[in-house]
């Protein structure tokens, strides 16, 4: 892709095996009707990579191609790797599917097919100009993978000791106890694999020591959190409230209607590692547990204050990791600079 070329949008509707890819090229009359782009489906591998890029640049010779799709798990993520390894020169977009959602039913489209949603998101791509995504690196995606399969583990270990008092049948105890030390022998091979892949990457391993100098911080949480959403020097405040899913949307109409809940634009299980880590945290940090209280007072529900202070928490563990500071019962979220 050369430089100074005039851009255009590629948007990608990804599935398990293949990808449909329009082209928002513009027409001599100014913007192209959205059905009337061109889009082709490919095979979702490295070589369907490589054949869209021969069809785009035979097509669209004379632009810049950047690339928009939505997340859609691991697909979107294999497609984006796959692109970066073999164009690194392209930028790619992977976009929150509530976003693309609400503009694919802005546009009033009468049909819902893989071509007309890969038309409608090089429209998205052409109208919102979104910026490339930040790829986590192999590590953070490798402990990404580690951390949720840990999880899962666990669930599968905590289900099968609550089944196991219920059982009558001395077959059906043997093969749950038989299980349940397989589970708990992969676990702690997980375990081993999750801390070696964290202190094979010195950042990494830097911020996780940092982040477990606050109460209610472990290390498994720290990890956790860096799984989800990487390094957090990359985000400013602003930007990590927004990430967290914590930040408050508020609802008005006229003088009726008027409230307020969490955006939820996040990993949940974000989330719920925060929530866990503010049971004790709120307790044994002064500047919480008194903003806890004063929400309280305010009459805020108790739920209400509890997200409050996960997102306070989060932002004071950003601080943290930025300013390289461990923590002191007098830190908060924001650096002496204000930062």
């Amino acid at each position: 892709m050369g430089e100074g070329k005039p851009r255009i949008w590629a948007g990608f509707d990804v599935g398990k095996a293949s990808f449909s890819a329009a082209l928002d090229t513009p027409t001599e009359n100014g913007r192209a009707k959205l059905t009337t782009l061109l889009c082709r489906d490919f095979k979702r591998t490295p070589e369907g990579v490589e054949q869209f890029f021969r069809w785009a640049t035979k097509t669209a010779s004379d632009y810049d191609i950047r690339i928009v799709m939505e997340t859609t798990g691991c697909y979107s993520q294999h497609l984006t790797g796959w692109i970066n390894q073999l164009h690194p020169e392209v930028g790619v977009t992977i976009e929150n599917a509530r976003d693309i959602h609400a503009f694919i039913q802005s546009l009033n489209l009468p049909h819902k097919t893989d071509r007309l949603d890969a038309q409608a998101i090089a429209r998205f791509g052409t109208e919102r100009q979104p910026k490339p995504t930040n790829r986590p690196s192999q590590t953070v995606l490798t402990l990404r993978e580690l951390s949720r399969e840990r999880t899962a583990l666990i669930k599968a270990r905590v289900d099968l000791q609550n089944r196991r008092d219920t059982l009558i049948s001395p077959i059906a105890r043997k093969i749950n106890g038989q299980t349940l030390a397989t589970l708990t022998v992969q676990i702690e091979k997980i375990d081993k694999e999750i801390k070696a892949c964290v202190v094979r990457d010195e950042e990494l391993l830097a911020e996780v020591h940092i982040m477990t100098t606050m109460p209610g911080v472990s290390f498994i949480s720290a990890y956790s959190i860096l799984a989800e959403i990487g390094s957090l020097k990359q985000y400013s405040a602003k930007e990590l409230s927004s990430l967290s899913g914590l930040a408050p949307r508020i609802i008005e109409s006229g003088s009726s209607v008027h409230s307020s809940y969490l955006s939820r634009r996040s990993s949940g299980r974000l989330r719920q590692i925060l929530y866990l880590d503010s049971v004790p945290g709120v307790s044994k940090i002064p500047v919480l547990q008194e903003f806890h209280q004063r929400l309280i007072a305010r009459g805020k529900k108790k739920m209400t204050a509890r997200c409050a202070c996960m997102r306070k928490m989060l932002l004071m563990l950003r601080s943290m990791v930025v300013h390289q500071t461990p923590f002191n019962e007098n830190f908060s979220e924001k650096s002496p600079k204000g930062a």
